[in-house]
Parts: structure tokens; sequence; C-alpha cells
């Protein structure tokens, strides 16, 4: 009877086989070439959740498929979401300075229906 020897795996067989094997998590679906290349264009200009809904993919997974292709936004769309950003903090505030302008002047026009429909009572008397 012969011996079972085992098979010699050397780093190149490992590679190749690494190679082969895709890095997907069960249940999660493998990017295609087709969907890798859009991704590709549409990183620079549009922002990652206009890309999950033309991808038909969750965000996380445009955002992470572009961190492992190394993609980057330009620094110009980077400056320019900061100063929406900061707009959108200034906002609630001038709006809350409107409503207290604002409260003074229905408060004068209730006032004045209040009294108009008195004047009105007492003409039908």
């Amino acid at each position: 009877m012969r011996k079972a020897t085992k098979k010699k795996v050397t780093r190149k067989k490992v590679a190749r086989k690494a190679a082969k094997m895709v890095a997907v998590r069960k249940g999660a679906k493998a990017w295609s070439a087709p969907e890798v290349a859009k991704l590709r264009l549409m990183y620079k200009t549009m922002p990652a959740s206009k890309i999950a809904k033309a991808l038909r993919r969750s965000e996380s997974s445009v955002k992470s498929k572009a961190r492992a292709l190394r993609l980057r936004k330009p620094a110009v769309r980077k400056a320019a979401k900061k100063k929406v950003a900061a707009k959108k903090k200034a906002a609630p505030k001038r709006k809350a300075a409107a409503r207290k302008k604002a409260a003074p002047k229905k408060k004068k026009a209730a006032k004045k229906k209040v009294a108009k429909k008195k004047v009105a009572k007492k003409k039908k008397k």
C-alpha cells in the first residue's frame, strides 16, 4: 500500500488561487466591469447617493468601492460642499430671527380680525 503524500503548496499557487477568488461578502453582489467603469465616470461629478440609485446599489457599497479603486473627488467640489454646509447651519438662525419679526405682525392682524368681527356683530344687532 502506498502512503498518501501531501501536495506541496507553493506561494505561486496560492497567489494564483487568490487572484481567481473574488473577495465578496456572502450575499453581496459582485461588481461587474461596466459598473466599475460607470462608477469611475460618475464619481468625480455626482454624489454617492445618486450613483447608488443609478447603479442600484447601496450608498455604502459605492463609497467603499470608490475607496478600493482609490477614486477621489476634486478639491473644488469639496470646498463648495463646505460652503453649502456652512450656509445650511446659518439658515436656521436667519429663519428664527425672521419668525420673531413676523410674530408681532401676525398678532396685529389677528387683533384686527377680532375687532372687525365685533363691529360686524354690533351692526347686526
